[in-house]
């Protein structure tokens, strides 16, 4: 207790002292005679150097250059230079300002007003990173002002020093300040239509940072905040550039789980894993897994809105690729098969030898034709599925009067699709007359639409 009380008294004393060293400067500041008290300030630390250095060093520095400062006219071209960086370091001196409490607070208002006027002209003139430095240090300046109760302003912050902050440093580029100055405005809960962009940049910054539970902090109060924008497409974004195909897909299963998709993430999920089956070298079996899910979600998202032709035509797509990776590989046997038969060694003559060698050809054509009867089964069954869903899509939408950008770009895709697709399936039923000529009845009504809808 005795040594707490004796620094304490070290302290005070130490006060004192340096109060004694400036107090010329101080009288000479009373009377608003700025250069009289440089010459005095000047003359104290001539005798004792160190005393430019301290919390008192700086303080007087600063309210002396806070008031050469005003003058443009003055002999110090440098007082604003001076200024600021006396304040700066006299802020660091002294973090409970007990100086400027007791002997004013000039330097505080002049550093915040100038800062804010010289950024104010910066903006205008586009000089983003002047802009973005005075803006910047304006913010420290009324952050301290409006903290300690200087100001009859009785706000939390400057509001309005805050927003150009954060605007002059998103157009300077600097990403870092940007981000902390607009969500400390989100924080503070402010959302004013023209603050709508500064949710927006957030939240496409935390995408690119790959920072979820930032993002997921301020994705829920720009939802709260503006229940009317469109914020699922941020959303959206971050899935897709922060998750592989594989977490997309537990992301998707767990929201089925819990009832929680929407019509809007049900498609976009579908077209996630859509594009996921695009990845190279991936095998087969994935690429269909993919495009099996992507059939789920758009389903889902049908099944809330059954006007939702995008997602029926894309039900349509995922079983007609599927198709056409089974046609494919359909074919692949096929020419394998010839290839198998032009390639054919010659049989040997010796009866008992050419009767094993036609018994073992034939073993090699059948395995060959049993792949393609095992193909014939799911081959007509995605042909199927495809030439529903794209139908349904169809139906929705031909018998409009106008047709939107959207939905012709749909019908004029649908109608070759589904001749495609019914001139395919007519083909493999030659035998059948009867179905045949319904198909190509199809295949003709469809073909006949192609140019109504380019």
């Amino acid at each position: 207790m005795k040594k707490w009380i004796g620094a304490m008294f070290l302290v005070t004393l130490m006060q004192t002292a340096f109060a004694q060293d400036f107090k010329k400067v101080e009288t000479s500041l009373l009377l608003n005679n700025y250069e009289a008290a440089k010459t005095e300030y000047d003359k104290a630390v001539a005798k004792k150097a160190s005393l430019e250095t301290t919390a008192e060093g700086y303080y007087w520095k600063s309210k002396i250059y806070a008031g050469l400062a005003k003058d443009p006219a003055a002999k110090y071209p440098d007082a604003v230079d001076q200024l600021y960086k006396s304040l700066e370091d006299y802020i660091k001196a002294d973090p409970e300002f007990a100086l400027a409490v007791k002997s004013g607070q000039e330097p505080f208002f002049e550093v915040y007003l100038k800062s804010f006027k010289d950024g104010v002209a910066a903006f205008g003139e586009k000089k983003w990173k002047d802009a973005a430095a005075n803006f910047d240090r304006g913010v420290v300046l009324s952050d301290i002002i409006f903290t300690k109760g200087w100001s009859s302003n009785k706000q939390p912050f400057d509001t309005t020093t805050l927003m150009y902050a954060g605007y002059a440093n998103q157009n300077a580029g600097n990403v870092e300040n940007t981000m902390k100055h607009y969500t400390r405005m989100i924080d503070a809960n402010l959302k004013s239509p023209e603050v709508v962009d500064v949710y927006k940049y957030v939240l496409i910054q935390s995408i690119e940072k790959k920072d979820k539970a930032q993002f997921e902090k301020y994705y829920a109060v720009a939802e709260k905040n503006y229940p009317e924008e469109k914020w699922f497409e941020f959303r959206a974004d971050f899935i897709d550039k922060n998750m592989t195909a594989d977490e997309k897909v537990a992301s998707f299963e767990a929201q089925t789980a819990a009832n929680s998709l929407s019509e809007i993430e049900c498609q976009m999920y579908g077209d996630m894993f859509m594009s996921a089956r695009n990845e190279e070298n991936l095998p087969e079996a994935k690429a269909n897994f993919y495009l099996d899910k992507a059939a789920d979600a758009y389903k889902k998202a049908y099944n809330m809105n059954n006007q939702n032709f995008a997602a029926a035509f894309n039900v349509g797509i995922s079983y007609y690729n599927q198709y056409t990776a089974l046609d494919d590989q359909f074919g692949n046997n096929i020419r394998a098969l010839q290839q198998l038969n032009t390639n054919k060694p010659v049989a040997p003559k010796d009866p008992k030898k050419k009767l094993a060698f036609d018994a073992k050809f034939k073993a090699q054509q059948d395995s060959i034709k049993k792949l393609n009867l095992a193909l014939d089964a799911p081959m007509k069954a995605k042909v199927d599925q495809a030439i529903e869903w794209i139908e349904n899509a169809f139906n929705i939408i031909k018998d409009k009067p106008t047709l939107t950008r959207s939905e012709k770009n749909v019908a004029a895709r649908s109608v070759d699709f589904l001749a495609t697709l019914y001139s395919s399936k007519r083909d493999k039923n030659r035998a059948n007359q009867k179905l045949y000529d319904e198909l190509d009845a199809k295949f003709n009504k469809y073909d006949q639409l192609h140019d109504k809808y380019q």
